[in-house]
């Protein structure tokens, strides 16, 4: 009877080192190919953070231009020949036409001026809620995209109106401050305060288009639906900015933030 051929030890051998190679082959490949991609992550990743730096570092050079020059036209003012002093109130009272500049004075300057209180409270709220934590470029940036909105034929002509358009309805807040509670929780006096300054100065012309036209906004950690329809304007601190792309999607663009 014949009997079945058997295989040497030594061939059987080079069969498993040739499977262990080829094994070992793979795990090389799919590991070179692993790092290949971690590596193109992390050079994107590094381009996009670059990229916000240098815009950034833009935005800080165009604000630092417009302070320089504010503050050069109000040097000027200051050393231009002051006028003379006002008269006393005491001088006033005693004069013979303190009577009929009392009957001619316009009361409605008083309600003017506290308008323009009321708009700076709002003001400051809006800076204060929706970037309180934010360097001084990125409040500029939140009250530049509310005066935007204000000087904008879609939105309403106040910044109380714009600040506060759509509270009254629970999902219709363009402001997410005005409708969630927030103002309900205790303010953080020194932060308030610079708040308050800050939208004050806005008001009284310290003011740089900072946000590129901006009308919309939002957090860079979070991803709204309407961000896709909108054409980017600028990235400040933790925000987003965004404005209408061209007539014809400004009806389709939402409004909320």
């Amino acid at each position: 009877m014949n009997q079945a051929p058997h295989h040497k030890p030594h061939e059987a051998h080079w069969t498993l080192r040739s499977l262990l190679a080829a094994g070992l082959l793979c795990v090389c490949i799919v590991a070179t190919a692993l790092s290949a991609t971690v590596n193109a992550d992390r050079a994107a990743a590094e381009r996009e953070t670059q990229k916000a730096i240098a815009n950034e570092a833009e935005l800080v050079a165009e604000l630092a231009n417009y302070l320089a020059a504010e503050t050069a036209e109000m040097r000027n003012a200051l050393d231009a020949p002051r006028l003379k002093p006002a008269k006393s109130t005491h001088a006033l009272l005693n004069s013979e036409d303190a009577l009929a500049d009392f009957v001619d004075f316009d009361f409605t300057t008083l309600t003017i001026a506290k308008l323009e209180g009321e708009e700076r409270t709002c003001l400051a709220r809006a800076i204060y809620y929706e970037a309180r934590s934010e360097p001084r470029i990125g409040q500029l940036a939140v009250a530049d995209v509310v005066l935007n909105r204000v000087s904008s034929r879609l939105y309403p002509n106040t910044i109380c109106e714009v600040v506060f358009q759509g509270s009254h309805r629970r999902t219709g807040c363009q402001f997410s401050f005005t409708c969630d509670g927030s103002m309900e929780a205790r303010l953080n006096q020194r932060k308030w305060k610079a708040s308050e300054q800050l939208a004050g100065a806005v008001l009284a012309g310290i003011r740089v288009p900072i946000s590129r036209n901006a009308t919309h906004y939002h957090a860079n950690y979070v991803d709204p639906y309407w961000a896709p329809r909108m054409t980017p304007t600028a990235s400040i601190g933790t925000h987003k900015f965004y404005k209408f792309p061209n007539r014809r999607t400004v009806a389709a663009a939402p409004a909320a933030m």
